[in-house]
């Protein structure tokens, strides 16, 4: 049975392997180095601890994918303002759980603590989650042409948003 809940320390280690493939893999990352399962957990602490949530969607134990609200910028102004991540395990798409997985993040966040949700996904191969994002009430507000490299190639990214509460 596949459940989405708060992400915990013992989710680490499916975590790390699951964004390691990303940043070893493709660019839906600007990464060149995965963080470890200790990165991981303070980021998990972080993120809960600022009020904002931090899920993963499973099968049992077994770790599918993962998606959290992390901060936009560092400014101030920006405070209320978050990135959303999300990431599910190769093999795992084409179920719905990503869907799942963002609605589930947005109906997590709260409106006093977050009041927009912004996601910046890489055009080369990102279709699937630009996709994702449309379907969970996002829009395109805008495209930044060559701004990472990686592998090789220079990435375009295509930022989308979306109002909570």
């Amino acid at each position: 049975m596949v459940t989405i809940r708060p992400a915990a320390d013992p989710d680490c280690a499916a975590i790390a392997d699951i964004y390691r493939h990303y940043v070893d893999n493709t660019v839906a990352t600007f990464d060149y180095e995965a963080p470890t399962s200790s990165d991981w957990a303070a980021k998990i602490s972080r993120i809960t601890s600022a009020g904002r949530p931090f899920l993963v969607v499973a099968d049992r134990d077994d770790v599918l994918g993962f998606a959290y609200l992390g901060p936009f910028r560092d400014k101030r102004a920006y405070d209320r303002t978050a990135e959303d991540t999300i990431y599910l395990r190769p093999g795992a798409g084409g179920r719905g759980l990503g869907t799942r997985l963002l609605a589930a993040l947005v109906s997590a966040a709260d409106p006093a603590n977050v009041r927009q949700i912004i996601a910046v996904i890489a055009a080369t191969g990102g279709e699937a989650s630009i996709a994702v994002h449309l379907t969970n009430g996002f829009v395109e507000v805008g495209r930044t042409p060559a701004v990472g490299y990686k592998f090789d190639q220079w990435i375009d990214c295509v930022y989308l948003q979306r109002s909570v509460g």
